[in-house]
């Protein structure tokens, strides 16, 4: 059958929202024939292949595909290669997508032929009810908790570095070729930046609209931040210009940190240097939480006054790793 848009998702252990991922593409203003739904799974372990078996019992364009080597990116470029829709559009199952999700995106492209990627806003959800759960929602708005990307925070089109869950015209997949297959973490990143250095724009729409749910605890929101800095560090050596100054920050914190206090066992200076930087670094800290607790409830002032700052020394400690497991890549 001829479809007009390959749908590809990526999967690992997502029992908990595959099936709300596929019914909001099911319900896409988009025409649902017109789609060639791909669930390409890096082999889970839960229920995810077999919820995704009943929907492929009652849709006949929904595919599960599998992906042995794990990496989203290599995931990616499976969907890519086994379809022939002249669109691509790379959605994520731990995330909702508004009805007229698709239809925007493809309306994006559609507009004008010099745009690689077309993608928008994403809105950050609790994972649970839980105060951390809310917390690491409301950190997701922060400039000063995330960075303000332009699709976090962004409510006027342009164009831009990088966009969530884009769509492509295939054409620039055969131009530009697939997402790195080395690349675990980051692959969107330097896939953007391939695109913007072939020619083609990556264009934020703040109608486009996606829900993604944050990490539920401290814990695994540390864990998610440092395998995100540790890209950052990989990175480096693969293409430098895919890291702005934002995803530098952290590093140059922990790193400034890190010197002061080796330093200051050869010079007492330092050791004042390094209680200033932290003073400033807190008196920031507190002034973001105090702003966000104000909109959200004063109930997460300390949750995000303490999540605020082990979000950054995780990312920051990551990038610093990713500088040294990130050798190996050219």
């Amino acid at each position: 059958m001829n479809y007009k848009v390959a749908v590809v998702i990526p999967t690992l252990n997502e029992e908990r929202f595959i099936a709300r991922c596929l019914d909001s593409v099911i319900s896409q203003s988009y025409p649902f024939e017109d789609m060639d739904v791909m669930v390409v799974d890096g082999g889970s372990k839960d229920r995810t292949k077999e919820i995704v078996e009943e929907y492929k019992r009652k849709y006949q364009n929904i595919r599960f595909l599998n992906n042995p080597d794990r990496i989203q990116s290599i995931a990616f470029n499976i969907g890519v290669k086994s379809s022939d829709a002249p669109y691509i559009v790379r959605l994520d199952a731990h995330a909702l997508y508004n009805k007229d999700y698709i239809e925007k995106c493809i309306k994006g492209l559609e507009a004008d032929n010099a745009r690689g990627n077309v993608g928008g806003r994403c809105i950050i959800l609790p994972f649970n009810e839980s105060l951390w759960a809310k917390t690491n929602a409301i950190l997701n708005y922060s400039r000063f908790g995330i960075g303000g990307s332009a699709f976090r925070v962004g409510m006027k089109p342009d164009y831009v570095d990088t966009v969530p869950f884009g769509a492509f015209p295939r054409y620039v997949f055969d131009n530009v070729g697939g997402m790195r297959e080395d690349l675990p973490r980051a692959e969107d990143n330097e896939y953007n930046s391939r695109i913007r250095k072939a020619g083609y724009k990556v264009y934020f729409d703040p109608e486009i609209v996606s829900s993604y749910y944050a990490r539920p605890t401290l814990r695994t929101s540390c864990k998610q931040m440092y395998a995100n800095g540790e890209s950052i560090g990989h990175l480096f050596y693969v293409d430098r210009e895919s890291i702005g100054l934002r995803h530098l920050v952290p590093l140059l914190f922990v790193a400034g940190i890190i010197c002061c206090v080796l330093l200051s066992f050869v010079w007492l200076p330092f050791f004042f240097a390094l209680l200033a930087g932290l003073c400033l670094y807190f008196t920031c800290d507190l002034l973001a939480s105090v702003m966000a607790a104000k909109e959200h409830g004063w109930k997460y002032l300390l949750p995000l006054f303490i999540m605020f700052f082990c979000v950054h020394i995780s990312y920051g400690w990551g990038t610093i790793v990713g500088f040294f497991t990130g050798r190996r890549l050219k």
